[in-house]
Protein backbone atom coordinates (compact mmCIF):
# COMPACT_ATOMS: atom_id res chain seq x y z
CA UNK A 1 0.00 0.00 0.00
CA UNK A 2 1.01 3.60 -0.82
CA UNK A 3 1.16 4.75 2.98
CA UNK A 4 0.76 8.71 1.71
CA UNK A 5 -2.64 7.53 0.50
CA UNK A 6 -3.59 5.60 2.97
CA UNK A 7 -6.90 5.61 4.78
CA UNK A 8 -5.52 6.44 8.23
CA UNK A 9 -3.30 9.29 6.42
CA UNK A 10 -6.15 11.08 4.56
CA UNK A 11 -8.31 11.00 7.33
CA UNK A 12 -5.65 12.97 9.43
CA UNK A 13 -4.65 15.49 6.66
CA UNK A 14 -8.22 15.96 6.29
CA UNK A 15 -8.87 16.75 10.14
CA UNK A 16 -5.32 18.75 10.79
CA UNK A 17 -6.85 21.07 7.98
CA UNK A 18 -10.15 21.77 9.85
CA UNK A 19 -10.39 24.70 11.58
CA UNK A 20 -11.66 25.42 15.22
CA UNK A 21 -13.70 22.37 16.99
CA UNK A 22 -15.65 21.11 14.14
CA UNK A 23 -18.83 18.44 14.73
CA UNK A 24 -18.96 15.77 11.59
CA UNK A 25 -21.63 13.79 10.36
CA UNK A 26 -20.71 10.77 8.96
CA UNK A 27 -22.78 9.40 6.23
CA UNK A 28 -22.32 5.41 7.19
CA UNK A 29 -23.81 2.89 5.27
CA UNK A 30 -21.99 0.24 6.32
CA UNK A 31 -20.09 -0.37 3.14
CA UNK A 32 -16.37 -0.93 2.93
CA UNK A 33 -15.83 2.88 2.07
CA UNK A 34 -18.28 4.68 4.59
CA UNK A 35 -17.03 1.86 7.44
CA UNK A 36 -13.29 2.88 6.63
CA UNK A 37 -13.88 6.32 6.80
CA UNK A 38 -15.19 6.17 10.32
CA UNK A 39 -13.23 4.40 12.01
CA UNK A 40 -10.14 6.12 10.33
CA UNK A 41 -11.84 9.28 11.61
CA UNK A 42 -12.19 8.00 15.25
CA UNK A 43 -8.90 6.44 15.36
CA UNK A 44 -7.35 9.68 13.98
CA UNK A 45 -9.26 11.95 16.86
CA UNK A 46 -8.33 9.79 19.86
CA UNK A 47 -4.81 8.86 18.11
CA UNK A 48 -3.91 12.95 17.85
CA UNK A 49 -6.60 14.13 20.47
CA UNK A 50 -8.08 16.32 18.32
CA UNK A 51 -10.56 18.55 19.50
CA UNK A 52 -13.82 17.41 16.86
CA UNK A 53 -16.76 15.25 17.35
CA UNK A 54 -18.18 12.63 15.32
CA UNK A 55 -21.66 11.45 14.83
CA UNK A 56 -23.61 9.48 12.09
CA UNK A 57 -25.90 8.69 10.13
CA UNK A 58 -27.42 5.49 7.58
CA UNK A 59 -29.95 6.44 5.29
CA UNK A 60 -32.09 3.20 4.37
CA UNK A 61 -33.59 3.85 1.38
CA UNK A 62 -35.84 0.94 2.06
CA UNK A 63 -35.39 -1.12 -1.47
CA UNK A 64 -33.58 -4.33 -0.23
CA UNK A 65 -35.12 -6.78 2.41
CA UNK A 66 -32.47 -7.00 3.78
CA UNK A 67 -31.50 -3.01 4.86
CA UNK A 68 -33.00 -2.54 7.55
CA UNK A 69 -31.00 -5.52 9.71
CA UNK A 70 -27.79 -3.51 7.78
CA UNK A 71 -28.31 -0.56 9.17
CA UNK A 72 -29.04 -2.26 12.77
CA UNK A 73 -25.89 -3.73 12.28
CA UNK A 74 -24.11 0.22 11.79
CA UNK A 75 -26.03 1.00 14.62
CA UNK A 76 -24.14 -1.72 16.90
CA UNK A 77 -20.73 -0.72 15.29
CA UNK A 78 -20.94 3.03 16.38
CA UNK A 79 -22.22 2.26 19.99
CA UNK A 80 -19.50 0.15 19.86
CA UNK A 81 -17.38 3.35 19.29
CA UNK A 82 -19.09 6.12 21.34
CA UNK A 83 -20.71 7.23 18.28
CA UNK A 84 -24.05 8.69 18.45
CA UNK A 85 -25.90 7.60 15.41
CA UNK A 86 -29.22 7.28 13.74
CA UNK A 87 -31.10 5.29 11.05
CA UNK A 88 -33.46 7.39 8.70
CA UNK A 89 -35.46 5.86 6.41
CA UNK A 90 -36.63 6.78 2.23
CA UNK A 91 -40.24 6.29 3.21
CA UNK A 92 -41.55 8.41 -0.21
CA UNK A 93 -43.37 6.05 -3.10
CA UNK A 94 -40.27 4.77 -4.96
CA UNK A 95 -40.47 6.12 -8.65
CA UNK A 96 -40.86 3.16 -11.28
CA UNK A 97 -38.05 5.16 -13.62
CA UNK A 98 -35.11 6.90 -12.31
CA UNK A 99 -34.67 5.36 -9.14
CA UNK A 100 -31.11 6.08 -8.56
CA UNK A 101 -30.78 9.66 -9.38
CA UNK A 102 -34.41 10.12 -7.25
CA UNK A 103 -32.42 7.93 -4.05
CA UNK A 104 -29.76 10.29 -4.78
CA UNK A 105 -31.79 13.19 -3.84
CA UNK A 106 -33.72 11.56 -0.95
CA UNK A 107 -30.09 10.96 0.38
CA UNK A 108 -28.88 14.03 0.63
CA UNK A 109 -32.08 15.83 1.46
CA UNK A 110 -32.25 13.59 4.85
CA UNK A 111 -28.41 14.18 5.03
CA UNK A 112 -29.35 17.43 5.57
CA UNK A 113 -32.30 17.16 7.94
CA UNK A 114 -30.20 14.80 10.26
CA UNK A 115 -27.03 17.34 10.25
CA UNK A 116 -29.83 19.78 11.77
CA UNK A 117 -30.64 17.79 13.67
CA UNK A 118 -27.04 16.72 14.98
CA UNK A 119 -26.67 20.69 15.01
CA UNK A 120 -23.60 20.85 12.22
CA UNK A 121 -23.11 21.80 8.71
CA UNK A 122 -20.54 19.16 8.02
CA UNK A 123 -21.24 16.08 5.84
CA UNK A 124 -18.65 13.78 5.43
CA UNK A 125 -18.93 10.95 2.85
CA UNK A 126 -16.78 8.08 1.80
CA UNK A 127 -16.18 8.59 -2.07
CA UNK A 128 -12.65 7.25 -3.26
CA UNK A 129 -10.70 7.39 -5.98
CA UNK A 130 -12.54 4.72 -7.17
CA UNK A 131 -15.84 6.46 -7.31
CA UNK A 132 -13.69 9.31 -8.64
CA UNK A 133 -12.76 7.47 -11.60
CA UNK A 134 -16.08 5.88 -12.41
CA UNK A 135 -17.57 9.48 -12.20
CA UNK A 136 -15.20 11.24 -14.92
CA UNK A 137 -15.69 8.19 -17.24
CA UNK A 138 -19.37 8.38 -16.93
CA UNK A 139 -19.29 12.38 -17.52
CA UNK A 140 -16.83 11.92 -20.22
CA UNK A 141 -19.29 9.62 -21.86
CA UNK A 142 -22.05 12.64 -22.35
CA UNK A 143 -21.16 15.95 -24.29
CA UNK A 144 -21.00 18.25 -21.04
CA UNK A 145 -19.27 21.68 -21.10
CA UNK A 146 -16.20 21.22 -22.72
CA UNK A 147 -13.51 19.55 -20.11
CA UNK A 148 -15.42 20.80 -16.99
CA UNK A 149 -16.45 17.35 -15.92
CA UNK A 150 -13.33 15.73 -16.35
CA UNK A 151 -12.06 17.53 -12.50
CA UNK A 152 -14.41 14.98 -11.31
CA UNK A 153 -16.24 15.40 -7.39
CA UNK A 154 -14.84 18.39 -5.81
CA UNK A 155 -13.44 17.45 -2.45
CA UNK A 156 -15.34 20.16 -0.80
CA UNK A 157 -19.17 20.84 -2.34
CA UNK A 158 -21.87 23.09 -1.09
CA UNK A 159 -25.52 21.69 -1.00
CA UNK A 160 -28.38 24.09 -0.38
CA UNK A 161 -26.67 27.07 0.22
CA UNK A 162 -25.67 25.51 3.92
CA UNK A 163 -24.36 22.19 4.55
CA UNK A 164 -20.52 20.90 3.09
CA UNK A 165 -20.25 17.81 2.05
CA UNK A 166 -16.60 16.72 2.33
CA UNK A 167 -14.96 13.68 0.72
CA UNK A 168 -11.55 13.11 2.37
CA UNK A 169 -10.97 9.91 0.64
CA UNK A 170 -10.95 10.45 -2.87
CA UNK A 171 -7.42 9.91 -3.31
CA UNK A 172 -7.78 6.63 -1.57
CA UNK A 173 -8.28 3.19 -3.29
CA UNK A 174 -11.06 0.80 -2.23
CA UNK A 175 -8.99 -1.93 -1.87
CA UNK A 176 -6.22 0.46 0.98
CA UNK A 177 -9.68 0.47 2.59
CA UNK A 178 -10.62 -3.06 2.56
CA UNK A 179 -7.24 -3.93 3.61
CA UNK A 180 -7.34 -1.34 6.09
CA UNK A 181 -10.28 -3.11 7.75
CA UNK A 182 -9.05 -6.55 7.57
CA UNK A 183 -6.41 -5.60 9.25
CA UNK A 184 -8.20 -4.25 12.19
CA UNK A 185 -10.34 -7.33 12.12
CA UNK A 186 -13.64 -5.50 10.94
CA UNK A 187 -16.09 -6.35 8.26
CA UNK A 188 -18.52 -4.59 6.15
CA UNK A 189 -21.42 -4.87 4.25
CA UNK A 190 -21.16 -5.69 0.28
CA UNK A 191 -24.74 -4.13 -1.22
CA UNK A 192 -25.60 -6.68 -4.25
CA UNK A 193 -26.82 -3.88 -6.34
CA UNK A 194 -23.29 -2.52 -6.96
CA UNK A 195 -22.51 -5.34 -9.51
CA UNK A 196 -25.90 -5.33 -11.13
CA UNK A 197 -25.28 -4.26 -14.84
CA UNK A 198 -28.60 -2.58 -15.34
CA UNK A 199 -27.01 0.33 -13.61
CA UNK A 200 -25.23 2.74 -15.85
CA UNK A 201 -22.09 3.34 -13.09
CA UNK A 202 -21.76 0.10 -12.46
CA UNK A 203 -21.48 -1.10 -15.97
CA UNK A 204 -18.68 1.45 -16.54
CA UNK A 205 -16.64 0.28 -13.06
CA UNK A 206 -16.24 -3.06 -14.93
CA UNK A 207 -15.97 -2.19 -18.50
CA UNK A 208 -14.12 1.26 -18.29
CA UNK A 209 -10.13 1.77 -19.17
CA UNK A 210 -7.49 3.43 -16.40
CA UNK A 211 -7.51 6.85 -15.99
CA UNK A 212 -5.02 9.04 -14.81
CA UNK A 213 -5.47 9.75 -11.28
CA UNK A 214 -3.26 12.95 -11.87
CA UNK A 215 -5.26 14.10 -14.55
CA UNK A 216 -8.12 14.19 -12.91
CA UNK A 217 -6.12 16.53 -9.98
CA UNK A 218 -5.01 18.65 -12.97
CA UNK A 219 -8.44 18.81 -14.65
CA UNK A 220 -9.59 19.96 -11.14
CA UNK A 221 -6.79 23.13 -10.72
CA UNK A 222 -7.48 24.12 -14.04
CA UNK A 223 -11.36 24.31 -13.50
CA UNK A 224 -10.88 26.58 -10.33
CA UNK A 225 -8.52 28.80 -12.35
CA UNK A 226 -10.83 28.97 -15.44
CA UNK A 227 -13.87 29.45 -12.81
CA UNK A 228 -11.66 32.43 -11.28
CA UNK A 229 -11.00 34.23 -14.28
CA UNK A 230 -14.36 33.92 -15.52
CA UNK A 231 -15.53 35.49 -12.29
CA UNK A 232 -12.78 38.46 -12.41
CA UNK A 233 -14.53 38.63 -15.82
CA UNK A 234 -18.02 39.95 -14.72
CA UNK A 235 -17.11 41.45 -10.99
CA UNK A 236 -15.34 43.50 -13.68
CA UNK A 237 -17.82 44.41 -16.34
CA UNK A 238 -20.95 42.92 -16.16
CA UNK A 239 -23.61 44.91 -14.45
CA UNK A 240 -26.96 43.77 -13.23
CA UNK A 241 -30.54 45.48 -13.80
CA UNK A 242 -33.24 43.98 -10.86
CA UNK A 243 -32.00 40.71 -11.22
CA UNK A 244 -33.64 40.28 -14.42
CA UNK A 245 -31.09 41.75 -16.94
CA UNK A 246 -27.41 41.85 -17.30
CA UNK A 247 -25.27 44.15 -19.37
CA UNK A 248 -21.76 43.21 -20.61
CA UNK A 249 -19.61 45.73 -22.09
CA UNK A 250 -18.30 45.49 -26.25
CA UNK A 251 -14.87 45.47 -24.32
CA UNK A 252 -15.90 43.20 -22.76
CA UNK A 253 -16.51 40.82 -25.21
CA UNK A 254 -14.02 37.61 -26.31
CA UNK A 255 -15.48 34.77 -27.73
CA UNK A 256 -11.89 33.06 -27.81
CA UNK A 257 -11.31 33.29 -24.82
CA UNK A 258 -12.25 30.11 -22.60
CA UNK A 259 -12.83 32.21 -19.42
CA UNK A 260 -15.29 34.56 -21.22
CA UNK A 261 -16.78 31.45 -22.95
CA UNK A 262 -17.33 30.53 -19.16
CA UNK A 263 -18.38 33.42 -17.50
CA UNK A 264 -21.18 34.03 -20.65
CA UNK A 265 -22.09 30.07 -20.62
CA UNK A 266 -22.86 30.50 -16.41
CA UNK A 267 -24.64 34.30 -17.17
CA UNK A 268 -27.13 32.21 -19.73
CA UNK A 269 -27.99 29.77 -17.38
CA UNK A 270 -28.65 32.05 -14.21
CA UNK A 271 -30.84 34.73 -16.01
CA UNK A 272 -32.28 31.13 -17.67
CA UNK A 273 -33.16 29.93 -14.22
CA UNK A 274 -31.71 26.60 -15.37
CA UNK A 275 -29.70 24.68 -13.32
CA UNK A 276 -27.01 23.38 -16.09
CA UNK A 277 -24.93 25.69 -18.58
CA UNK A 278 -25.91 25.21 -22.32
CA UNK A 279 -24.98 22.33 -23.85
CA UNK A 280 -21.76 22.50 -26.32
CA UNK A 281 -23.84 22.82 -29.46
CA UNK A 282 -25.62 26.14 -28.48
CA UNK A 283 -22.48 27.75 -27.32
CA UNK A 284 -21.26 27.11 -30.78
CA UNK A 285 -24.15 29.02 -32.25
CA UNK A 286 -23.37 31.73 -29.57
CA UNK A 287 -19.70 31.45 -31.10
CA UNK A 288 -20.94 32.23 -34.38
CA UNK A 289 -23.41 34.52 -33.65
CA UNK A 290 -20.81 37.07 -32.05
CA UNK A 291 -18.46 36.63 -34.50
CA UNK A 292 -20.50 38.90 -37.11
CA UNK A 293 -20.07 41.73 -35.11
CA UNK A 294 -24.18 42.41 -35.77
CA UNK A 295 -26.84 43.41 -34.13
CA UNK A 296 -29.58 40.97 -33.17
CA UNK A 297 -30.72 38.32 -31.13
CA UNK A 298 -30.17 34.63 -30.34
CA UNK A 299 -31.83 32.38 -27.41
CA UNK A 300 -29.89 29.68 -25.55
CA UNK A 301 -30.91 28.13 -21.77
CA UNK A 302 -34.01 30.11 -21.90
CA UNK A 303 -31.83 32.91 -22.12
CA UNK A 304 -32.31 35.68 -24.72
CA UNK A 305 -29.19 37.21 -25.60
CA UNK A 306 -29.37 40.69 -27.30
CA UNK A 307 -26.39 42.43 -28.87
CA UNK A 308 -26.64 46.22 -29.67
CA UNK A 309 -24.18 49.02 -30.56
CA UNK A 310 -23.49 49.62 -26.24
CA UNK A 311 -23.01 45.67 -25.72
CA UNK A 312 -24.95 42.37 -25.22
CA UNK A 313 -28.14 42.13 -22.91
CA UNK A 314 -28.60 38.90 -21.46
CA UNK A 315 -32.51 38.17 -19.80
CA UNK A 316 -35.21 35.52 -19.55
CA UNK A 317 -36.64 34.88 -23.19
CA UNK A 318 -40.35 35.73 -22.80
CA UNK A 319 -42.01 32.40 -23.24
CA UNK A 320 -43.32 29.30 -21.40
CA UNK A 321 -42.83 31.33 -17.95
CA UNK A 322 -45.52 29.46 -15.98
CA UNK A 323 -48.24 30.83 -13.21
CA UNK A 324 -47.72 29.94 -9.33
CA UNK A 325 -49.59 29.92 -6.77
CA UNK A 326 -48.09 29.98 -3.14
CA UNK A 327 -50.02 29.42 -0.18
CA UNK A 328 -49.46 31.81 3.12
CA UNK A 329 -46.77 30.59 4.63
CA UNK A 330 -44.78 28.84 2.11
CA UNK A 331 -42.01 29.45 0.25
CA UNK A 332 -41.46 28.10 -3.53
CA UNK A 333 -39.00 28.80 -6.51
CA UNK A 334 -40.57 30.79 -9.53
CA UNK A 335 -38.85 30.00 -12.76
CA UNK A 336 -35.82 29.06 -11.45
CA UNK A 337 -34.90 32.61 -11.07
CA UNK A 338 -36.99 33.86 -7.64
CA UNK A 339 -37.12 32.16 -4.51
CA UNK A 340 -40.51 33.81 -3.27
CA UNK A 341 -41.98 33.57 0.58
CA UNK A 342 -45.77 34.59 0.96
CA UNK A 343 -45.52 35.60 4.75
CA UNK A 344 -49.23 36.54 4.42
CA UNK A 345 -52.64 35.09 5.21
CA UNK A 346 -54.00 34.36 1.82
CA UNK A 347 -52.53 32.43 -1.09
CA UNK A 348 -50.61 34.68 -3.57
CA UNK A 349 -50.48 33.88 -7.56
CA UNK A 350 -47.45 34.71 -9.31
CA UNK A 351 -47.16 35.22 -12.88
CA UNK A 352 -45.11 37.05 -15.62
CA UNK A 353 -45.65 41.02 -15.05
CA UNK A 354 -47.10 42.11 -18.35
CA UNK A 355 -50.12 43.21 -16.53
CA UNK A 356 -48.15 44.71 -13.59
CA UNK A 357 -47.00 48.46 -13.26
CA UNK A 358 -43.44 48.77 -15.06
CA UNK A 359 -40.49 48.75 -12.97
CA UNK A 360 -38.51 52.65 -12.49
CA UNK A 361 -36.44 53.21 -15.50
CA UNK A 362 -32.80 51.54 -14.69
CA UNK A 363 -30.52 54.66 -16.50
CA UNK A 364 -29.01 53.27 -19.20
CA UNK A 365 -31.00 50.58 -20.79
CA UNK A 366 -33.11 50.90 -24.08
CA UNK A 367 -36.71 51.20 -23.88
CA UNK A 368 -36.75 47.84 -25.75
CA UNK A 369 -35.04 46.48 -22.98
CA UNK A 370 -37.06 47.80 -20.55
CA UNK A 371 -40.24 46.51 -22.01
CA UNK A 372 -39.06 43.24 -22.06
CA UNK A 373 -37.43 43.28 -18.19
CA UNK A 374 -41.19 44.23 -17.43
CA UNK A 375 -42.57 41.57 -19.05
CA UNK A 376 -40.13 38.66 -17.47
CA UNK A 377 -40.34 39.69 -13.58
CA UNK A 378 -42.66 38.43 -11.41
CA UNK A 379 -46.02 39.91 -10.55
CA UNK A 380 -47.08 38.77 -7.06
CA UNK A 381 -51.21 39.44 -6.87
CA UNK A 382 -53.35 38.69 -4.10
CA UNK A 383 -55.68 41.23 -4.98
CA UNK A 384 -53.77 43.02 -8.02
CA UNK A 385 -50.10 42.64 -9.43
CA UNK A 386 -47.13 43.97 -7.80
CA UNK A 387 -43.77 43.65 -9.55
CA UNK A 388 -41.19 43.98 -7.33
CA UNK A 389 -37.23 44.35 -7.23
CA UNK A 390 -35.43 41.10 -6.17
CA UNK A 391 -34.45 41.25 -2.47
CA UNK A 392 -37.69 43.60 -1.44
CA UNK A 393 -40.39 42.74 0.62
CA UNK A 394 -44.56 44.31 -0.42
CA UNK A 395 -45.66 43.48 2.89
CA UNK A 396 -47.32 39.99 2.84
CA UNK A 397 -44.26 38.69 0.05
CA UNK A 398 -40.53 38.42 0.33
CA UNK A 399 -38.83 38.01 -2.83
CA UNK A 400 -35.18 36.83 -3.67
CA UNK A 401 -32.87 35.92 -6.36
CA UNK A 402 -32.03 32.36 -6.59
CA UNK A 403 -29.32 30.38 -8.87
CA UNK A 404 -30.14 26.74 -9.61
CA UNK A 405 -27.10 26.04 -10.73
CA UNK A 406 -25.54 26.55 -7.62
CA UNK A 407 -27.67 26.73 -5.22
CA UNK A 408 -28.34 23.23 -4.69
CA UNK A 409 -24.72 21.81 -5.41
CA UNK A 410 -21.68 24.14 -5.28
CA UNK A 411 -18.44 22.43 -6.47
CA UNK A 412 -15.53 24.49 -4.81
CA UNK A 413 -14.06 24.99 -8.30
CA UNK A 414 -16.77 27.34 -8.54
CA UNK A 415 -17.11 29.34 -5.81
CA UNK A 416 -15.64 31.72 -6.55
CA UNK A 417 -17.64 32.28 -9.63
CA UNK A 418 -20.63 31.79 -7.74
CA UNK A 419 -19.99 34.23 -5.65
CA UNK A 420 -19.30 36.65 -8.26
CA UNK A 421 -22.81 35.35 -9.56
CA UNK A 422 -24.75 35.84 -6.37
CA UNK A 423 -23.30 39.99 -6.26
CA UNK A 424 -24.69 40.41 -9.54
CA UNK A 425 -27.79 39.29 -8.65
CA UNK A 426 -27.88 41.27 -5.34
CA UNK A 427 -27.63 38.00 -3.23
CA UNK A 428 -24.94 37.93 -0.08
CA UNK A 429 -22.11 35.42 -1.04
CA UNK A 430 -21.98 31.49 -0.35
CA UNK A 431 -20.52 30.16 3.21
CA UNK A 432 -17.08 29.34 2.77
CA UNK A 433 -15.98 25.42 2.97
CA UNK A 434 -14.22 25.01 7.05
CA UNK A 435 -10.89 24.87 4.95
CA UNK A 436 -8.89 26.31 1.57
CA UNK A 437 -9.62 23.01 -0.64
CA UNK A 438 -7.03 24.15 -3.02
Amino acid sequence: MDHSHSPENAASRFLDRLSGSRRLLVAISGGSDSTGLLIALDRAIRSCRLPHSLTAVTIDHLLRAESTAEAEAVGRLCASLGIPHRTIAWKDEKPKTGISAAAREARYRLLAKAATEFGTDLIVTGHTLDDQEETVAMRATRAANDNLGLAGMAEATLHDRRFWLLRPFLSVRRQHIRDYLLQLDLGWIDDPSNEDRKYERVRLRQDRGAVDPEAIRSAGVERTELSRQAAALIGTHAAGYASLVVKLPPEAVSPRSPAFLHAFSTLCAVTGGRSHRPGRESMDRLISFLATDRTGRITLSRALVERRKDGLFLMRENRDILPLEIPAGETAEWDGRFRITNTGTQTVRVTPGRAAPPLPCPQGLADGIIRHLNRIGPSVAPGKAIVMSAGTSSGSVDLQPCLPLFDRFLPAFDLDLANAMARLMGRKDYCPPPFNPY
